[in-house]
């Protein structure tokens, strides 16, 4: 468990969590494959996780107010996070 913290800790540091994450998160699609919905959950989750990091690459790359980048930026996460409990919510 120590590790886990470490590295995470050592990613966000980095800013590398946006290389790394999505890969950790496609290693858990693998027992997935013995269950329908879970595999459905997972892929759908991570497909969403990929276009809010891409949202978030655009929107600090191409906007330079702080203010509107950090709305912007929160507004994705929050959406984010509705969509994929409503695609929970919808495969139970």
């Amino acid at each position: 468990m120590k590790f886990i913290k470490t590295l995470i800790l050592a990613f966000m540091k980095k800013k590398s969590y946006f290389y790394w994450f999505p890969r950790f998160l496609g290693l858990l699609l693998i027992p997935g494959f013995l269950f329908d919905t879970e595999i459905l959950v997972l892929f759908q989750s991570l497909i969403l996780l990929h276009a809010s990091l891409g949202l978030e690459v655009i929107i600090e790359d191409y906007l330079h107010l702080e203010i509107i980048k950090l709305q912007c930026l929160s507004l994705i996460k929050v959406l984010l996070i509705l969509l994929v409990n409503l695609n929970i919510l919808y495969l139970l």
